[in-house]
């Protein structure tokens, strides 16, 4: 799991996703295969197993243009956003508000032991 990191930083999540942080805003987890799906700046958290990904973000606005999805957040830049990947089907869920975080986690059986603490 991620906190904080410096600039010019990658690593690799499994699954072909990888987080990515140039500095400033501007830290993402992007997939390496076209239609593995991302989850925009700027990542606050994150943890993963060989299954699933989950994420905390809080969206940069506005968003950059590298992205190929436009995300519509829901209440703006000072809100937290829960986002959930399953690797295996490259679905991307987010951005979420907690209680759906919470319903998707049991929908897809996510373990307790991936968390943000």
């Amino acid at each position: 799991m991620l906190q904080c990191c410096t600039s010019d930083y990658t690593e690799n999540l499994g699954g072909g996703y990888f987080f990515r942080n140039e500095g400033g805003d501007l830290k993402d987890i992007l997939c390496e295969e076209p239609k593995g799906g991302e989850i925009p700046s700027t990542v606050i958290a994150y943890d993963y197993d060989q299954n699933f990904l989950i994420a905390l973000q809080r969206p940069k606005l506005p968003q950059d243009i590298l992205y190929e999805k436009k995300y519509t957040s829901k209440s703006g830049a000072d809100t937290t956003y829960y986002w959930l990947i399953v690797k295996k089907n490259h679905l991307v869920f987010g951005p979420l508000m907690e209680n759906e975080f919470i319903e998707a986690r049991k929908r897809y059986n996510i373990p307790e032991s991936l968390n943000f603490n």
